[in-house]
């Protein structure tokens, strides 16, 4: 069977077409929630957004693709959240950092505990992680404290994608720990062990 197309046929332009994907992708991951990925069809969406589907189809080509947009909305969030710490507070430890940005990953993760385990089931392979221009304060911040990694780029995409792994897990296995201190508390001991070995 073909692997399904998870891109936008086309990006919104105008302000009314923006409603609509933005009405598609939110009925989406309502959907997610109530009924799971099982209920999930394009004209479900299409009538909980208030259209018809061949507006649907007009900017997505299957439902696989606006999960995919939902995924991706919450990832950019969440590095959109982490990027906006970085530039408004100062961190006196490497501790002190990664302590913060996995507290925001658990934090993201826990408002809606049954759109992530949707997600986690129905995209289970990570989409690839691209680095933009704007992730540049989280590798200085890294940079910043004196660790012992030979390659801080290759240490940042450990640590993210370590992160991603235990918080995506927990949503499906384990979701009370996503609310207790103490998978986060594992969490920051595991990547701070990491990142200063001796």
């Amino acid at each position: 069977m073909p692997r399904a197309k998870l891109s936008p046929r086309k990006m919104p332009t105008q302000e009314r077409s923006r409603a609509t994907v933005d009405a598609l992708v939110q009925a989406t991951a309502d959907i997610l929630v109530r009924d799971g990925a099982a209920k999930l069809t394009t004209n479900r969406i299409a009538e909980r957004a208030g259209v018809n589907v061949a507006s649907l189809y007009q900017f997505f080509p299957n439902k696989e693709a606006l999960v995919a947009e939902v995924s991706r909305r919450h990832v950019k969030a969440q590095r959109e959240a982490a990027r906006e710490v970085l530039a408004t507070r100062g961190f006196d430890t490497l501790e002190d950092l990664i302590r913060t940005l996995v507290a925001l990953g658990f934090a993201a993760h826990a408002v809606s505990p049954k759109l992530h385990h949707a997600l986690t089931e129905e995209l289970p392979a990570r989409r690839a992680r691209k680095w933009e221009p704007e992730d540049a304060p989280m590798l200085d911040a890294l940079r910043h404290f004196r660790t012992d990694v030979p390659d801080p780029e290759l240490a940042l995409w450990l640590i993210d994608t370590v992160s991603h792994a235990v918080l995506h897990r927990a949503v499906v296995e384990r979701p009370e720990a996503l609310s207790q201190g103490l998978l986060q508390e594992e969490l920051v001991t595991l990547l701070l062990r990491y990142v200063k070995r001796k």
